[in-house]
């Protein structure tokens, strides 16, 4: 019988036992005569001895350790290599013969205590075959035990385990694997998982078989769709990784196959979900975006019809005519004023709302809203005051939408104060600017508070039948302090009246801020030059031609009688036919152009290929676009000098001719 040798390390930790140790390697010898036991090393610092059991190529058995115990603390030599590799049979050997001692070097763990005068060849080779086996034996249980637990979990696990070869051949799968396929064990060993995968992703396989099969690659991660023994399609999570054995050298691969068909529906779902939410938001722009031209465009025709008969363009109108014209008109603005509220609130809440933020004169700003409330308030003869505190000049916002929120703010203070004052002051607070609307009115309960911001929210039906109003405002206005950074609170007391602040941040934005070159394409109503004199016919000057295109036929015929009648010369356009053509035959001063077109051609498709044109570039366009259409900047970008919005007032129309005609 041939027997491995027995491979040991000794170990001398003083002077004394350095010399012993001599004599003990001399009975090793003998006791390892034919081969029988191997020294690998013999060391006089303990360090070494756990560099060497770390190598795994030398395969140390055993240990002995020639200890010197005039210090009990060497001892602790061998709970040391214990703890590195219990597999590692340990003698301790000794001059003195103490039982305290030998009990002590067990307790630590030592497989024997051997008496240095007692030793022989015979004696020395049995130690240290009893202690070889014994760590043999007990790590033979441990590693079963081990076996068993890693079985246990390989049978159990909910996710699909498969070992393979180094060809890729399937060489053992776990019961959940057997469950994924639909397949039995001996069904699925010795074939490749590629032989389980649909057919249409099996081009991608060829891949992960070529990367992990030729060792290029040590693990792959992947998702593909397996295919069930009954025919469905099966979303695996597949992960492959290289085992190596103890010794670095490639022995299996492990397949890790988990069902992610659930999830995978889940996120189809979502998907699914999120893409109809989108298809419904831009359903609910093209609704807004068409709502808004469809109902402004009557109001134009409304409103505009409502000017011409009140300037008596078409002839003298009687007191009472005059006041059926003026209900016709001021109903018409408030319808506007909904229109806008509804289609302002549905831009914000779905995120289309855009900010052009620039440097504000706020002495000129609460001038602006004063002056547009001011009739309002002398109708109920309510005294408006307004209070900036000193050295407070500017803030940062969008002009159109600050007007509007303070505008907000002062027709519901005069709306819902019967008598008494509206104050609106401007202080500089921590966080930025405050503008605060104060009232003498009714007041509010502090718990309707929360409900006041809700849309389309009035406190109670009786003041929805006192107060007229969609109960937008406020909503509109928190939703657009709080877009630029701000917010808008409120206190009250019930009977004594209300303050609404309105907060701005502070100047920390302005990176953000649009240089003040930017048109400004809001054109307001007071902004008409008194002095503007409509053209003389008769003067022998050159009529100035104006070419409008407008599909809607009300609005057009409106505007162009009232432009022909004050002096210009029209050509009207219903249609995007042959608009290069119609402008190089009339040779138009100013043109007016709607967005909306009938047909595929829109406003902005014309605009961008008059610009392309020679000799056509300089002829200044004004834009006519709905006011809840956020294109203003694209049409202003493409070359048009000004933009007016839907429906378009009389005085907003002069004001153009003003600027661009006289």
């Amino acid at each position: 019988m041939v027997y491995q040798p027995i491979k040991i390390i000794l170990f001398a930790c003083v002077e004394d036992s350095r010399i012993q140790s001599n004599v003990l390697e001399d009975i090793l010898k003998q006791a390892g005569a034919n081969n029988y036991i191997e020294i690998i090393d013999k060391y006089e610092n303990f360090s070494n001895i756990l560099s060497t059991l770390e190598n795994r190529h030398l395969n140390v058995d055993a240990v002995i350790l020639d200890l010197y115990f005039n210090n009990i603390s060497d001892l602790n030599y061998i709970s040391q290599i214990n703890a590195f590799d219990k597999n590692k049979g340990i003698i301790v050997i000794s001059d003195k013969d103490d039982d305290n001692l030998l009990q002590a070097a067990i307790a630590a763990g030592a497989d024997d205590y051997l008496i240095t005068s007692e030793i022989t060849p015979k004696s020395l080779r049995r130690s240290l075959l009893r202690a070889v086996e014994q760590r043999s034996s007990k790590s033979s249980k441990f590693l079963s035990k081990n076996e068993a637990q890693l079985r246990a979990i390989f049978e159990r696990s909910s996710i699909g385990i498969g070992l393979l070869d180094m060809n890729a051949r399937i060489i053992d799968v776990n019961p959940a694997l057997c469950h994924i396929l639909g397949y039995k064990y001996e069904e699925i060993c010795s074939k490749q998982l590629v032989d389980f995968i649909c057919e249409e992703e099996i081009t991608a396989e060829t891949r992960l078989n070529y990367q992990l099969f030729t060792n290029s690659q040590e693990r792959f991660e992947m998702e593909r769709q397996f295919l069930h023994k009954d025919g469905r399609l099966v979303w695996a999570h597949l992960n492959v990784s290289l085992v190596n054995t103890t010794t670095n050298e490639a022995s299996f691969f492990l397949a890790m196959v988990e069902d992610v068909t659930e999830r995978k529906r889940t996120e189809l779902k979502l998907r699914e979900s999120k893409e109809a939410a989108e298809a419904g938001s831009k359903a609910k722009s093209a609704f807004l975006a068409t709502m808004s031209h469809e109902l402004r465009t009557p109001l134009n025709a409304i409103m505009g019809l409502s000017q011409l008969l009140q300037q008596e363009v078409v002839g003298t109108l009687s007191e009472k005519q005059h006041e059926y014209i003026n209900c016709i008109y001021t109903s018409g603005e408030h319808l506007l004023a909904l229109i806008n509220d509804i289609l302002d609130l549905s831009k914000v809440e779905a995120g289309r709302e855009e900010l052009m933020l620039i440097s504000l004169s706020i002495s000129d700003i609460v001038r602006n809203v004063i002056s547009t409330v001011l009739e309002s308030a002398n109708i109920k003869k309510l005294q408006i005051v307004d209070n900036i505190e000193a050295g407070l000049e500017t803030c940062i916002a969008d002009e159109r939408r600050l007007k509007q929120m303070l505008l907000n703010l002062l027709t519901n203070a005069i709306k819902f104060t019967p008598e008494g004052a509206v104050l609106l002051e401007v202080k500089q607070v921590e966080h930025g600017i405050a503008f605060i609307v104060t009232d003498t009115g009714i007041g509010i309960e502090p718990s309707n508070f929360q409900s006041l911001f809700e849309p389309f929210r009035q406190l109670d039906n009786q003041l929805n039948r006192q107060y007229e109003g969609t109960g937008l405002g406020l909503a509109l206005t928190r939703k657009l302090a709080r877009l630029h950074g701000g917010d808008l609170t409120v206190e009250s007391t019930l009977g004594v009246g209300s303050r609404f602040t309105l907060l701005l941040p502070a100047q920390t934005q302005q990176s953000n801020v649009q240089n003040d070159s930017v048109p400004n394409v809001t054109l307001e109503s007071d902004s008409l030059d008194e002095d503007y004199v409509y053209p003389n016919t008769s003067s022998g000057q050159a009529v100035k031609r104006i070419l409008l295109v407008e599909d809607d036929e009300h609005t057009a015929i409106l505007m162009q009688d009232y432009l022909q009648t004050i002096g210009y010369e029209v050509e009207l356009m219903l249609t995007a036919e042959r608009f290069i053509t119609r402008v190089h035959i009339f040779k138009p001063n100013l043109i007016l152009l709607d967005v909306h077109l009938p047909g595929d051609v829109t406003g902005l498709d014309l605009l961008i290929s008059l610009k392309r044109q020679k000799g056509l570039q300089e002829i200044p366009v004004v834009v006519m676009t709905p006011m809840g259409m956020g294109d203003r900047e694209r049409f202003l970008q493409a070359g048009a000098m000004d933009c007016l919005s839907k429906p378009i007032g009389i005085f907003q129309l002069e004001s153009v001719l003003v600027k661009y005609l006289s």
